[in-house]
């Protein structure tokens, strides 16, 4: 009966947001916000959204009026904030390209406006923006980023944005995407392209959109009329793309509409393919002035000789003595790039992106005989790289690639506290592009490219009144190293550290010393001598071994996901604990062992405890083999977790003996 009754409720509420949805329909005119809207206190299908699009409409049309054929994009959008969360909205960000590399090819903003609509003591408010609440930021030489902050904005307000942008690059239309980070009520892309122009359109995602596509005139200019193509897409009651634990990209995963330019024909005048190839993208790159032009000479050559780094027979420890000198003349200025300013200038500033700084390396690792490639790519906080689609701006920067007996090792100018093949986890990507105009240029997988080790041994003596006296060593390797240094580095001092991982550890930490924490390391190796005080009542103590804190939360609590699972990195964590029992007291009762594992292997644990009497052994390993399960599988992943966590919180009741 109870499951019946969940079942009827939940067609209930169903029904109940389809109801919602059909009879709030969109409102296409701009400026006027109806008395739905602006009473709207809560979006049915979302209650918990903090905001939402109300509308919002893209057209996208060619024009010759000026003498050169541009792309002007329109864009106008409307929003509901419904909670204090979504009072930022308010503030918004454009991006364009402000001044091409060569002259004339450019995008101009050249309308923004926006308006906030509050009711107050009955009546109508119109708020709209000043000038002053617009600022111009110029991220790097091509890209400039129009920031604006929309006035009076509280729960209630209704937002009004629009901006119209014209661009040079005709024969190219960014992706637009359907959905955002909040629900959708009404999405429109609107695009007619000249007969002569041949697009491929592509759609992606979960939610199939209206789509229409028809034969309609259209002028390019006075006195140039032609057939145009014009696609439409509508979306509906969108689900919002909201920010998930254990997944880098959610926007990516949203419905989008993708088209690029095949080739343009105007008959007697003009016949062009701009079908492209990754051979034709490498050769734009290793011809570009910013990119492969940078591919030179060392300009730290004096200063290698001096240090002695030729005669360094390691090849690894050569490669990061090259590395640990060129960081102690640049600083990372936390800018991830795909080109690169001169290392000139870089060196006299003392500061540049990761691309800047790589491109130093590879001359200098080339000048010590090293082969060593810029690996370009796609970060994967902006999504996978779609292989189909050969164009360069599927990139957003790269890493180095240097050969190191017969396989690549991977280094990039972001790194900080880790080590060769140490990367970010944000650089772990599926694909990247090794670009050299002196070998085959292929595809690489760096996923399996950095680890993440622990391993901890835990030796205590449980004393009666339930004092715990233990001494726990921890090797650090790869990743976990590189964190754990970070932690240290970003520490007011090392009382602070301490003082931070004993209230995380709720034990009392009496000594900690640590090894190869400060710079560039493989590993870190930590020892500490720790207090804790268990649970106890009368000749009863209730002991957790584990000591450490192997997992303080369980990270996936939804009970169903849509979108799929990414794990940081390869990951491997051993914990073993023996705990000397006091004397006269024996395990009431061992906890069952748990050992649960994907079908392939890949993610996998096992917990187990033994007692011989006098002492507790408790074992944990964690295995983590494969970065990427879908939707499908979470489930499995669900469980895996819930299973791991409520296992390491278990308590064992150790008694004395009768």
């Amino acid at each position: 009966m109870k499951t019946t009754r969940l079942l009827l409720l939940g067609m209930m509420l169903c029904l109940a947001s389809m109801a919602w949805a059909q009879t709030l329909e969109p409102n296409l005119k701009w400026g006027k916000p109806t008395d739905a809207e602006l009473n709207m206190t809560t979006y049915a299908p979302d209650p918990e959204a903090e905001a939402v699009v109300l509308c919002s409409q893209t057209l996208l049309r060619y024009d010759l009026s000026s003498g050169s054929l541009k792309l002007i994009l329109s864009t106008k959008k409307r929003i509901k904030v419904l909670k204090e969360e979504g009072k930022d909205k308010a503030n918004g960000a454009i991006s364009y390209v402000y001044n091409g590399r060569r002259m004339g090819d450019c995008e101009l903003l050249v309308k923004l406006k926006a308006t906030a609509y509050n009711m107050v003591d009955g009546k109508l408010v119109k708020t709209k923006m000043e000038g002053n609440m617009v600022n111009h930021e110029d991220v790097t030489k091509t890209l400039r980023l129009t920031k604006y902050t929309v006035p009076q904005v509280t729960v209630g307000t209704i937002i009004e944005v629009e901006y119209e942008i014209e661009s040079d690059f005709f024969s190219h239309i960014d992706d637009w995407w359907a959905q955002s980070e909040i629900p959708v009520m009404y999405t429109s892309f609107d695009v007619t392209v000249p007969e002569y122009f041949d697009f491929s359109v592509d759609e992606r995602g979960s939610y199939r959109l209206e789509n229409k596509i028809e034969d309609t005139n259209m002028n390019l200019a006075a006195g140039i009329p032609c057939i145009g193509k014009r696609y439409q897409f509508i979306g509906r009651n969108l689900p919002a793309l909201r920010k998930k634990k254990m997944l880098y990209a959610p926007q990516y995963y949203g419905q989008r509409v993708s088209m690029e330019l095949r080739s343009i024909q105007i008959p007697g005048r003009m016949t062009k393919n701009f079908t492209s190839n990754w051979d034709a993208v490498d050769k734009h790159l290793l011809d570009d002035g910013e990119f492969g032009v940078r591919l030179g000479k060392n300009p730290l050559k004096t200063e290698m000789k001096e240090a002695g780094v030729a005669d360094i027979a390691d090849p690894v420890e050569r490669i990061m003595a090259i590395y640990r000198l060129l960081k102690d003349r640049v600083k990372w200025n936390d800018q991830y790039t795909l080109y690169a300013e001169s290392a000139g200038k870089v060196l006299k500033e003392r500061s540049g992106s990761n691309a800047s700084i790589n491109f130093i390396l590879i001359n200098m690792l080339r000048d010590a005989g090293f082969e060593a490639y810029p690996a370009v790519m796609r970060s994967r906080d902006k999504g996978f790289l779609t292989v189909a689609r050969a164009t360069v701006k599927e990139f957003n920067t790269f890493v180095v690639a240097i050969k190191v007996g017969d396989k690549f090792s991977y280094l990039d100018g972001s790194i900080e506290d880790g080590w060769l093949d140490v990367l970010p986890d944000h650089l772990l990507v599926d694909r990247a592009r090794i670009v050299s105009k002196d070998k085959p240029t292929e595809w690489v997988d760096l996923r399996g490219v950095s680890e993440s080790k622990s391993g901890s041994l835990v030796k205590g003596e449980l004393q009666a009144d339930g004092t715990l006296q233990a001494d726990i060593q921890t090797k650090y390797t790869g990743l976990e190293a590189a964190s754990l240094r970070h932690e240290f580095r970003m520490a007011t001092d090392s009382a602070t550290y301490v003082s931070k991982l004993a209230q995380e550890l709720n034990c009392e930490i009496e000594s900690l010393t640590l090894a190869n924490h400060h710079g560039l390391g493989p590993d870190v190796k930590r020892n500490m001598h720790v207090t804790k005080h268990c649970d106890a009542a009368g000749d009863i103590i209730y002991l957790n071994p584990w000591v450490l804190n192997v997992m303080s939360e369980n990270p996936l609590t939804e009970e169903q996901r849509t979108l799929p699972v990414e794990f940081p990195c390869l990951n491997t964590e051993n914990l073993t604990s023996v705990i000397t029992l006091p004397e006269g007291y024996v395990v009431e009762e061992l906890p069952k062992s748990l050992m649960i594992k994907s079908e392939d292997g890949k993610l996998s644990c096992l917990i187990a405890s033994t007692t011989d009497g006098s002492t507790l052994s408790s074992r944990c390993q964690i295995q983590v083999g494969r970065l990427f399960f879908s939707s499908q599988e979470y489930p499995f992943v669900k469980n895996f977790f819930e299973e791991v966590y409520k296992r390491l919180q278990d308590v064992i009741v150790i008694k004395k003996a009768s």
